[in-house]
């Protein structure tokens, strides 16, 4: 006979289980603690007789395990076992929380840190675009349901703003994390493979910079911008050690020893991780000293206006060339191009402005040359010669 939510109440717990049967291979077992659990008996496709565990009661009312009762012999009528159904939803569930394209990506990138060890750059550039771009929007989605449609939205919205370098970036990390997955098992197919043909073409070129014959003129527009005064030093900083501008933005002054004339920029801050040496020049420590009295309680040279934990923005430098009538014509790391064109003109030896671009030197002789050039008659006198070389040529009108 059919169970009544009266009889259960009322049957108490004895020295064994008590068992209560509804029909059709539900049951009520009620152990000798009172504990009260639904089971149903079945038969398995293979012939062998199996039970499946439905919940605890009252949690789970009599009306509700006979609901999953129906629903489960539904299953078995299809030749399904509700055990190994219940096992592949649990399987499914897992893989599709393990493997969010989020998951796979930072597992990727925890498998690259060791190989990029001497491009600390590529390490955090990696990480920055994926958090700005990609995870916001797919991030916690499984990585096989997302869509060719949705990576060239993505890809897209990065070519409308023009940043091409940006965008080729991103979709080699994002093309290598799916070949990540497919190796790992994770992931079957790779939809940033043949996504380049739905994308604007882009030619890497040079930085945008001047030619020679403007740099008097901009050495000038530098000295007379009033807009702020770290950002007069850093574009002034720039012309006069020709670091890259994240390096200099990033700058800590633990890292300088005016004394000696040198700025020592260790390797992790480093696009080739690897330890720089920059000499200062008589006009750069005189600048350094200036900003040191704005900026000397801060652990960075140049520090955010709203959290001086960080540095100033990347656009900051930037937007100074732009008031000053640049724009188009020349960007901060377009100053590497004029210094180093200025010091191959001036006769230097590559060797010497190379080092001073922190680039190493084309094969064999970037093995196993390691000099820095940093003695008295080398790089510190050629740095100090083109100091007084901007300064003589913004002189004459």
């Amino acid at each position: 006979m059919a169970l009544t939510t009266r009889q259960i109440n009322a049957t108490k717990p004895g020295t064994k289980i008590v068992t209560l049967s509804d029909g059709m291979g539900l049951e009520l077992r009620i152990t000798t603690n009172g504990s009260r659990g639904w089971r149903l008996r079945y038969t398995r496709p293979n012939g062998k007789r199996n039970m499946i565990s439905l919940g605890k009661y009252p949690e789970v009312t009599l009306a509700e395990a006979r609901e999953k009762r129906t629903d489960l012999r539904r299953l078995i009528a299809k030749g399904i076992d509700p055990v190994e159904h219940k096992q592949n939803e649990k399987r499914a569930l897992k893989y599709a929380s393990e493997n969010t394209f989020k998951v796979l990506a930072m597992e990727w990138h925890a498998a690259m840190v060791p190989r990029w060890k001497e491009d600390s750059k590529r390490v955090n550039d990696s990480r920055r675009v994926l958090e700005m771009y990609v995870f916001p929007k797919v991030g916690d989605r499984a990585i096989e349901s997302i869509l060719p449609l949705e990576w060239l939205d993505i890809l897209r919205t990065l070519e409308d703003a023009g940043k091409f370098e940006q965008r080729r970036r991103l979709h080699a990390f994002c093309r290598d994390i799916y070949r990540f997955a497919i190796i790992t098992g994770r992931a079957s197919y790779n939809p940033l493979t043949d996504l380049q043909t739905a994308l604007k073409p882009y030619k890497r070129g040079s930085f945008h910079h001047l030619p020679q014959s403007e740099l008097p003129q901009l050495v000038r527009d530098i000295e007379a911008y009033d807009k702020s005064p770290m950002v007069r030093i850093g574009l002034k900083l720039l012309l006069l050690t020709a670091v890259r501008p994240g390096e200099l933005r990033r700058a800590e002054w633990a890292e300088f020893d005016l004394n000696a004339a040198v700025w020592k920029i260790p390797a992790e801050r480093m696009k080739m991780g690897r330890a720089h040496q920059v000499p200062l020049p008589s006009q750069a420590l005189s600048e350094l000293r200036y900003l040191h009295k704005l900026t000397a309680p801060f652990k960075l040279l140049f520090p955010g206006r709203n959290d001086p934990r960080k540095p100033i923005s990347d656009a900051a430098f930037g937007m100074a060339l732009k008031r000053m009538g640049y724009e188009g014509r020349h960007v901060p790391h377009g100053t590497r191009h004029v210094v180093a064109t200025g010091l191959k003109e001036l006769g230097y030896p590559r060797e010497w402005i190379e080092l001073q671009l922190s680039h190493k030197l084309p094969g064999i002789e970037g093995v196993y040359t390691h000099a820095q050039h940093m003695a008295p008659d080398q790089r510190p006198a050629m740095m100090q010669f083109w100091a007084n070389y901007l300064d003589n040529i913004s002189a004459e009108v």
